[in-house]
């Protein structure tokens, strides 16, 4: 993810359109964890790592990739129960879930 995209996230900004597809569920994920931070849900030790392992997607080990997308589509399915418009964003995170899950990394 490029700087601008990161700083993107920060500011909470629709997914950027020159963000590759296979990026998104991450973005979405970072996004997440930026507002836990600022709503002091999570420390800046714990974002930080958060941060490392979404920023570099295509690196994060499967099992990690697993652990922040059932992070985010949980707190995104409650946003959603609040009102939220948030159906695009699980929608992304349920496919990148489901990628892991055929490629065998996980159980479903």
């Amino acid at each position: 993810m490029t700087e601008q995209q990161i700083t993107a996230a920060w500011n909470e900004q629709p997914l950027p359109p020159d963000l590759p597809e296979n990026e998104q569920a991450a973005y979405i994920a970072l996004t997440m964890i930026y507002r836990h931070y600022r709503e002091n849900v999570l420390t800046r030790e714990q974002a930080q790592s958060f941060k490392e392992q979404l920023t570099d997607w295509a690196h994060c080990p499967p099992m990690e990739r697993a652990a922040q997308l059932q992070y985010a589509l949980a707190n995104e399915w409650a946003r959603g129960r609040n009102g939220a418009d948030v159906w695009e964003n699980l929608r992304i995170l349920f496919i990148e879930y489901g990628m892991l899950m055929h490629q065998g990394f996980i159980d479903g």
